[in-house]
């Protein structure tokens, strides 16, 4: 079977984000050319406002300009039928008290 994903790509990453911060979920494909689909909680992501998909080479990366709460779960970029899969933890901001404006 063909390899989809470089091998040093780890099959189940940990990825933690700040909530109002950006996220970034990032894979390595073996070929520049791999397509690949990204899913959260098994649902087939597409590319919108509040979700970006970048291709960089063999690197492909999600996106997510301000995580939030809801944002946080299982995600997954597959190629080929093979699979690497991502937890999204979303942390509280640690400074609370102060305020931008």
């Amino acid at each position: 079977m063909k390899m989809m994903f470089a091998k040093e790509q780890s099959v189940h990453n940990e990825v933690q984000a700040e909530a109002g911060a950006s996220a970034m979920l990032s894979c390595e494909v073996a070929q520049a050319q791999t397509e690949v689909t990204w899913y959260k909680d098994g649902k087939k992501l597409s590319s919108s406002s509040k979700v970006g998909m970048e291709v960089k080479g063999c690197t492909r990366r999600l996106v997510l300009p301000q995580a939030g709460k809801a944002d946080a779960g299982e995600y997954s970029c597959e190629a080929g039928g093979q699979r690497v899969s991502f937890h999204l933890h979303i942390t509280e901001p640690l400074e609370h008290h102060h305020h931008h404006h």
